[in-house]
């Protein structure tokens, strides 16, 4: 008697077949799963937006209500806008820019002040902490922002700052002015800090061809400098601690200004910013 061979293995359409089915899996997938990293990204932002709020919160309680200063209080707008690692240092060795929050603040929530990290500045590229946005991180530097005359966007030389204070606070208020708590109207509304552009790129964005198109990764921010990273919008930290996430629209006028949204406040008095 004859027995009859059979083929056990797969015929080659079967295996196109089972190619193709895993291939349609993948491309349902792999969309659903970008969407849950980029929300995860957004959330872990919105967590570090909240531990500058409570910083700031516990720095003013110490500070006869005073608020720290969003950016060095020189003439030079280069270093108010793109420190760099060295005057970040010789600036804390005699005793100036203590007071800016990005050296006031960080012990109070268990980080580093900046100029700690001078020693180390790869360093504080890559460590998570609450200086570092992870959407910004993970998408990386455009090459064409690295240069001095287009954002000068180089970790190695100046720290890039993923979140900002806002700069405009005392827009309404004489040039001599101290911002204090008793100086903010709408508490809930009053911008502290905000995501930062630090890619020229970044969408929707208003004022494209404007100086502040490449005003990248500054320490002190306004509506210019949003960033609309989070799923065309950024989060915010207002003054009484909250933080949240706003649509770009929502945060800034198609002139690229402030829009008089009566919940998002850049001046302390309430007033729109000239």
């Amino acid at each position: 008697m004859v027995r009859s061979k059979h083929n056990n293995g797969f015929t080659l359409i079967e295996l196109l077949v089972v190619i193709a089915i895993i291939a349609i899996l993948a491309a349902m997938i792999l969309p659903a799963l970008a969407r849950a990293k980029s929300k995860a990204q957004q959330v872990n932002c919105l967590s570090n937006m909240r531990q500058w709020g409570l910083a700031d919160s516990l720095y003013v309680g110490d500070n006869n209500e005073v608020f720290p200063w969003p950016r060095y209080q020189v003439s030079q707008t280069a270093i108010q806008d793109n420190p760099t690692w060295t005057e970040v240092v010789s600036f804390h060795d005699l005793n100036q820019g203590n007071d800016v929050w990005f050296n006031a603040l960080p012990s109070y929530v268990g980080g580093k002040p900046l100029y700690s990290w001078a020693i180390n500045p790869v360093g504080f590229a890559k460590i998570s902490s609450i200086f570092i946005c992870p959407t910004a991180f993970s998408r990386g530097i455009n090459s064409g922002d690295s240069s001095p005359s287009h954002g000068f966007m180089d970790a190695a030389a100046r720290p890039l700052f993923d979140y900002a204070m806002n700069s405009k606070s005392l827009a309404n208020e004489s040039a001599n002015a101290i911002l204090k708590s008793s100086m903010v109207v709408h508490p809930a509304a009053f911008v502290l800090f905000s995501d930062v552009r630090d890619r020229s790129d970044d969408m929707p964005f208003y004022v494209v061809g404007s100086a502040n198109q490449t005003d990248l990764a500054t320490p002190h921010c306004y509506t210019t400098r949003f960033s609309a990273r989070h799923d065309a919008g950024g989060n915010i930290t207002f003054s009484d601690g909250h933080a949240a996430r706003l649509k770009y629209t929502d945060v800034v006028s198609t002139s690229g200004k402030d829009p008089g949204n009566p919940d998002i406040s850049w001046d302390c008095s309430g007033h729109i910013v000239p």
